[in-house]
């Protein structure tokens, strides 16, 4: 049985979003020792770069599906990927921490990406 761009879509981004949680991680313990400063924004440029990429990386399977479906998908991962661009440009460790939570985010809450995820699924 073949699988569907959708499916294989929210795959992709699933385990892109798990390499962005793994970096987050990574980088809340970084930034707890003054001596990793360095290391912290690399990883942080990590998460930015990754974010950066998934339009590109999920265009094979975007170019699959119905317009009506890929149109708005590929504006949220251009937004995504925007974003993230912006904050390697600009070069702030902050706006690279903060990609992918609104203002008003609250520990514990999924992030824009994992939103996203589970709106794609609600589409199958």
């Amino acid at each position: 049985m073949r699988v569907k761009p959708i499916e294989e879509l929210i795959s992709v981004l699933s385990e892109q979003a798990k390499q962005v949680e793994q970096l987050e991680n990574l980088a809340e313990t970084l930034i707890q020792d003054p001596q990793q400063g360095q290391r912290y924004r690399s990883v942080l440029e990590e998460k930015a770069r990754l974010l950066s990429g998934l339009a590109q990386l999920t265009h094979p399977i975007t170019k699959k599906m119905p317009t009506e479906k890929a149109s708005p998908v590929k504006l949220q991962l251009s937004k995504f990927a925007q974003s993230a661009t912006t904050s390697l440009r600009i070069g702030s460790p902050f706006y690279m921490s903060a990609l992918l939570y609104p203002q008003d985010y609250q520990q514990g809450q999924p992030n824009d990406l994992e939103l996203f995820i589970e709106q794609l699924k609600d589409l199958q």
